[in-house]
C-alpha cells in the first residue's frame, strides 16, 4: 500500500513538473511567433500562420467563424504537435517515466478534440463582457487569454504566468489612454514614463476631469489630491470612469499613497478593476514602479 501511494505521488509530481516546464517553454515559442511578425519574409511566415488564430478571435474580441478551420490548420494542430514534442523531449532528457509522458500526450490530445468539438470556443476562448480582471499570482485564469487577444504583444502565458512575469508582459501601455489625476512630482514622472512607453497621457486634476476624458481611459492614476474632497472621492472617479468608458477590458487603477482604508474601499471594484496601490512608488521612482507593474505587482 505504501509503495502504491509513493508511486502515485511520484507520478503526480513528475506529471505536474513536465506540464509546467512544457507550458512555460511553449509560452516562449508563442512570444517568438509574435516577434517574428516584425521580421522580413520568410522569417515572418511562422508568425503569419499563427496570426490565423488572432483573425479567428480579433482584438475587439469578436469571433470570426469563417476563420475557424484556417486557425485549426495553422495554429491549433501545430500547437498540439509542439506541445507533444516538447513533453516527449523534456521527459526523455529528464528521465521521466514513460507513463507520465504518455499521460501528458493523452491529455493534450483530449484538449485538442475538446476544442474542435467546441468550434474554438473552449474555456480559454469563452469571452465574457466585460472581461474580468486576471487573478493575481502565477496561475492563469479563463479571462487571461482574452486579454492576449485584445493585446497580442502581452499576456502570452497559457497556464502559468512565469513567462509574462519574467519578461514584463502584464501591462500594455502603447497607444492606450493614460489619465493621471494629481499634481505631485511623482505623478508627473509617471506620466512621462507612460508617455515614453507609447501611452497617450492626460495629466489633469479632479476639478478639470471630464467624462469625455474618461471615455477611453485604460489606466487611471489617482495621485495626491484626487482623494481630497471626501472619503469617497476615489470611488466617485472610478465609478464615473466605469460608467462612461466603452472598453470591454478591465480598467487599471493606480492609487498613490497609503490611505489606510483604501484596500477595503477598493474591494467593491474587484470584479471590474485592477487596483494597484503605489505605497512606496514615490520612493522607488517612476521607472522602477513601471518595471514592477509590468510584472504584475499590485502593491508596490
Amino acid at each position: 500500500m505504501v509503495g502504491f501511494v509513493v508511486a502515485a505521488v511520484v507520478f503526480v509530481v513528475e506529471a505536474l513538473a513536465l506540464w509546467a516546464l512544457t507550458s512555460v517553454a511553449c509560452d516562449g515559442v508563442h512570444a517568438l511567433l509574435h516577434l517574428s511578425l516584425r521580421a522580413p519574409a520568410p522569417l515572418s511566415w511562422p508568425g503569419r500562420l499563427h496570426h490565423s488564430h488572432h483573425r479567428f478571435l480579433d482584438e475587439q474580441l469578436r469571433f470570426h467563424d469563417d476563420q475557424f478551420w484556417w486557425q485549426v490548420a495553422f495554429h491549433q494542430l501545430p500547437e498540439f504537435f509542439i506541445r507533444c514534442t516538447m513533453s516527449i523531449v523534456f521527459g526523455v532528457v529528464l528521465e521521466i517515466d514513460g507513463a507520465v509522458i504518455g499521460f501528458e500526450v493523452v491529455v493534450y490530445t483530449w484538449l485538442l478534440f475538446e476544442t474542435l468539438a467546441a468550434r474554438g470556443r473552449d474555456t480559454d476562448h469563452t469571452v465574457t463582457r466585460p472581461v474580468p480582471p486576471p487573478a493575481p499570482g502565477f496561475v492563469v485564469d479563463d479571462g487571461y487569454h482574452a486579454l492576449h487577444h485584445a493585446f497580442p504583444e502581452h499576456f502570452f502565458s497559457a497556464h502559468l504566468a512565469v513567462f509574462d512575469i519574467v519578461f514584463g508582459r502584464l501591462l500594455p501601455l502603447r497607444d492606450r489612454c493614460f489619465v493621471v489625476v494629481g499634481g505631485s512630482g511623482y505623478c508627473f514622472d509617471l506620466a512621462a514614463a507612460a508617455r515614453a512607453a507609447g501611452a497617450h497621457v492626460l495629466h489633469t486634476t479632479v476639478d478639470d476631469l471630464h467624462d469625455n476624458a474618461l471615455a477611453d481611459v485604460a489606466v487611471l492614476v489617482l495621485g495626491h489630491g484626487a482623494d481630497r474632497r471626501d472619503a469617497g472621492a476615489y470611488e466617485v472617479v472610478i465609478a464615473r470612469a466605469l460608467r462612461v468608458r466603452h472598453d470591454v477590458v478591465p480598467l487599471d487603477v493606480w492609487t498613490v499613497g497609503d490611505a489606510p482604508d483604501w484596500a477595503a474601499r477598493a474591494a467593491m471594484f474587484n470584479d471590474r478593476v485592477i487596483v494597484r496601490r503605489l505605497v512606496r512608488g514615490p520612493m522607488l521612482g517612476a521607472a522602477t514602479t513601471l518595471f514592477l507593474l509590468r510584472r504584475g505587482l499590485r502593491h508596490v
